[in-house]
């Protein structure tokens, strides 16, 4: 890609905690969920990390759903910044997995199920997209904002598995199974992921990980 001139920082926002995901529920772009109270206090102490950071954005970016839409708005009234709704940063379409258990799901479509957990390259479930179209249109999305930003700060509130399918990109890591497949860096509920970006392109940095983490199996879903 031709990054801008001037090095900007993309703060990528794991929404909060909602029950549907302690429930153990896939969460995809049309799941309806709104945040718990565990999930608003993440919220909270994302807000309270990037006053911290001294973060200098014209505005949140947020995908629609419910969920990413109320971690905005907490953030909102903290960082004093107008939230503008993009479609294409929501979460990966699950179709007929979405709100569905795993154990739902292998009764509904079983190899399907198999391909989310070990090969999302070839994951594409019924009346949903692929793990491809969704990675496409996210890092697509992400970049024509961060080239039009007139700030150097950008934040996206936004889904785990689009996240993941960002880092993969620009880690050069396959998301596949395999001996040289490179680890993506993890993220739970609320984190925040730190990507900087210049004229050579998008690079990675951190995860700033949430004082109200979750554990490890409720971080795997959406």
């Amino acid at each position: 890609m031709k990054g801008p001139e001037v090095k900007k920082s993309l703060y990528l926002v794991r929404h909060g905690l909602t029950g549907g995901n302690e429930r153990g529920e896939w969460l995809g772009a049309n799941s309806i969920h709104e945040l718990n109270e565990y999930g608003k206090k993440q919220a909270k102490d994302t807000a309270n990390k990037l006053l911290s950071l001294g973060i200098d954005a014209a505005k949140i970016f947020s995908s629609p759903t419910e969920r990413a839409l109320q971690h905005a708005e907490i953030l909102q009234k903290h960082l004093h910044l107008p939230i503008e709704k993009i479609n294409s940063i929501t979460e990966i379409n699950l179709g007929i997995l979405e709100d569905r258990s795993r154990e739902e799901g292998l009764k509904l479509v079983p190899q399907e199920v198999k391909k989310w957990e070990i090969n999302l390259k070839h994951f594409q479930p019924p009346l949903g997209e692929s793990a491809v179209e969704a990675a496409e249109r996210f890092y697509e999305t992400v970049e024509l904002i961060t080239s039009n930003a007139p700030k150097r700060d950008l934040i996206f509130i936004t889904h785990g598995v689009v996240i993941k399918l960002f880092l993969a990109k620009i880690l050069r890591a396959s998301i596949e199974t395999g001996e040289n497949k490179i680890e993506v860096p993890w993220t739970r509920h609320g984190s925040i992921t730190v990507v900087t970006c210049d004229k050579h392109g998008f690079k990675f940095k951190k995860v700033i990980e949430n004082n109200f983490p979750d554990s490890e199996e409720v971080a795997a879903l959406g």
